[in-house]
């Protein structure tokens, strides 16, 4: 625990000084201390230690992953936080690894993606389900019959927001009621839900002033969007 003092001979009122300089560091009211000694004239502050510890920087699991030297890494901690990677060789899972980074995936989406189906199931674990056919089945599944690779957890949740600020219906891109698709996931195919997305940002769009860089940047975007059949039905 921390613990500082604010003196003053001006007549400051010194609590509210000590909590609007807790408040503009960020810390919680909850883990911070303020007391005033009247008798000496001052407020004595305690702070937790951890909230005074440097910044340790963005979490490196949400981390986009660009480079190389970016994927070898991400890979050296997914086989620390695996167990079912032991027997792995690691230029395999580098390879497989690389192509869901390249799709936008984070270190947390393929974390998510080896211990748990699309369906939000967990997957096995323990003896028998470990080495790289087990690495291989379990991506598979976050594959589509094309080999695309799928929207991981965290751009489904990004998609879905967008969908919600558009004012759009919280079961836009639901499969129909009593369908075999939200009988066995409860939740949109990912085709749909990208579909819907898109629809949402042509909302946003629709609502935004526009301008000629705005003009210019959607066209170089829509000469790069793929949609698929399916989504557009």
């Amino acid at each position: 625990m921390a613990e500082f003092r604010i003196v003053s001979q001006d007549g400051f009122d010194l609590k509210r000084l000590a909590a609007a300089l807790a408040e503009s560091q960020g810390w919680p009211r909850e883990r911070i201390g303020i007391w005033e000694n009247r008798r000496e004239g001052e407020v004595v502050v305690t702070v937790d230690d951890d909230l005074l510890a440097p910044s340790t920087g963005p979490d490196p699991l949400t981390l986009p992953m660009h480079t190389p030297r970016d994927v070898h890494r991400a890979c050296e901690l997914i086989r620390r936080r695996d167990g079912s990677l032991r027997g792995v060789d690691f230029a395999d899972l580098r390879r497989q690894a690389a192509r869901f980074f390249s799709a936008g995936w984070s270190v947390a989406d393929l974390l998510h993606a080896l211990s748990h189906r699309p369906d939000g199931a967990p997957w096995p674990r323990g003896e028998g389900y470990q080495g790289p056919e087990w690495l291989h089945h379990r991506l598979k599944h976050w594959t589509t019959p094309s080999g695309d690779i799928r929207p991981s957890v965290s751009q489904e949740t990004v998609q879905m927001r967008i969908v919600g600020r558009a004012g759009l219906p919280d079961d836009i891109g639901m499969p129909p009621e009593g369908g075999e698709e939200e009988a066995r996931t409860g939740r949109a195919a990912p085709d749909r839900v990208r579909a819907a997305a898109d629809d949402a940002r042509r909302l946003l769009r629709a609502a935004t002033r526009t301008t000629s860089d705005g003009l210019s940047h959607r066209d170089r975007t829509a000469s790069r969007i793929n949609r698929s059949h399916d989504a557009e039905d």
